[in-house]
């Protein structure tokens, strides 16, 4: 299989890649990140973004459901793929682009591994609102540099503690006398 090049920076993207190999050893490579590294061609793979399982464990949901529901992949992409997916069985691989942590990475796949497709999130639709206000305009506003007023200071908590002293002292003085 030829290269695979991971752009810098990519998100939200999931590769899939049908597995050609035994059960036990499609288990094996689930279980191995070492095995997944080596089976990708690669070292940089977190493998939390790596998912290998039977597409027979998707029971009702089945491989498109779960590429529609569980990553969100963009409609037209599936629609293109409808066919190579429906005919999957067996093992698949889903590598994820969260499995590269944003590096750039050429992945060298393994004969046993055979790129069924790539699909991208359905990204969110940000509406965007022209800002018409004055006050949104850039420099419309006046600056406001002028200086914080001074602390005042509290003498009077001093004042009603020493005038209370003078009569405790006066007190004790007259009741010694």
């Amino acid at each position: 299989m030829s290269k695979i090049d991971i752009p810098r920076g990519e998100q939200g993207t999931t590769r899939i890649f049908s597995l050609s190999m035994s059960g036990p050893d499609a288990r094996a490579l689930r279980d191995d990140a070492e095995q997944q590294k080596a089976s990708l061609g690669t070292d940089v793979l977190n493998t939390d973004g790596v998912e290998v399982f039977a597409v027979s464990d998707l029971d009702e949901v089945g491989l498109m459901g779960y590429l529609r529901e569980g990553i969100d992949a963009r409609e037209e992409d599936l629609r293109r793929d409808r066919a190579k997916l429906a005919a999957l069985d067996g093992w698949v691989m889903l590598v994820h682009s969260s499995a590269f942590g944003g590096a750039p990475v050429t992945l060298s796949p393994d004969p046993s591994l055979t790129l069924i497709g790539t699909y991208a999130q359905t990204r969110p639709e940000t509406p965007t609102e022209k800002l018409e206000a004055e006050a949104a305009l850039p420099y419309s506003g006046t600056p406001d540099n002028a200086p914080l007023p001074a602390a005042r200071r509290r003498n009077s908590g001093s004042i009603v503690v020493v005038i209370l002293g003078l009569i405790v002292l006066g007190v004790l003085w007259w009741a010694l006398r």
